[in-house]
């Protein structure tokens, strides 16, 4: 996808931050999976994109073994939740929301594509499963709502390195093209928690996030549901949807705590 030129109104969505210093917060792993290298096509109209590097956290410890038994982090899993409900036992691990209201995903994101039919080209319009989200590469992303990890890794054609978390609701959120994974399939996440980092892992044309939310393995738009969009994402809803969302300064991260297979490529 190709990145959009920048707009006076992301200009002044969120105050920006070093990279450094956003960098420096961004937790690593006790070990990482094995990398099999780029990974990129050698054919086809996408053959200049490649699925890796592979970089994803490594499952340790009972969380890992929670993961086993539960039958999370495989290719088998990630598909049904993108074509069905979670299973009812992954639904029961994971953690209670003290808010229905999802957070912002990345701190000085800003908003670059909408959901469902939005322009590719000067002509068509194609499907758009999630939103994109434009931003330096490795800046940290964020849990938008508590979790238990049911995938990680980059087996799923198209979206490299991606994420997928299933909520207590039984919704899912799916986060893709991401440089680094650093949570594993079995880990319990919260709300705001740094769980991997910005890239352009997979068919991406530009640094972003994609971000997916799903309710029984239909993506659904999202920006309704964030407490803190940017001023551009607001911009974008429908304006009957618009009073889900506040664009007031968006809440720290310790306040939002405390408050607290295969897809086709048309997808991303």
């Amino acid at each position: 996808m190709a990145a959009p030129a920048s707009s006076s109104a992301d200009a002044v969505d969120m105050p920006r931050a070093s990279t450094e210093t956003r960098l420096a917060k961004v937790p690593q792993p006790a070990a990482w999976q094995p990398s099999r290298g780029r990974e990129c096509r050698n054919r086809g109209k996408y053959k200049r994109f490649c699925a890796g590097p592979r970089k994803v956290a490594a499952p340790q410890g009972p969380a890992g073994q929670l993961g086993q038994k539960l039958g999370l982090g495989t290719r088998k899993t990630a598909g049904q939740l993108l074509i069905s409900s979670p299973d009812p036992q992954w639904v029961e691990h994971a953690p209670a929301a003290q808010t229905n209201e999802l957070t912002w995903p990345v701190d000085q994101g800003k908003f670059w594509r909408g959901f469902g039919k939005v322009q590719r080209g000067p002509k068509r319009k194609r499907g758009h499963a999630g939103i994109d989200i434009g931003a330096e590469e490795g800046s940290p992303i964020h849990a938008v709502q508590s979790g238990i990890v049911a995938y990680a890794d980059n087996e799923l054609t198209g979206y490299g390195n991606v994420l997928i978390v299933v909520h207590a609701d039984g919704t899912t959120a799916l986060y893709a093209h991401c440089q680094a994974i650093l949570v594993f399939a079995g880990q319990v996440v919260e709300r705001g928690q740094i769980v991997a980092q910005v890239g352009h892992t997979g068919i991406a044309r530009g640094t972003h996030l994609h971000f997916e939310y799903r309710r029984r393995g239909r993506p659904r738009d999202p920006l309704p549901m964030f407490e803190n969009p940017p001023a551009s994402a607001l911009a974008a809803m429908p304006r009957r949807k618009r009073s889900h969302s506040s664009v007031s300064s968006p809440p720290t991260r310790a306040h939002s705590a405390a408050k607290t297979t295969a897809t086709t490529e048309r997808n991303l």
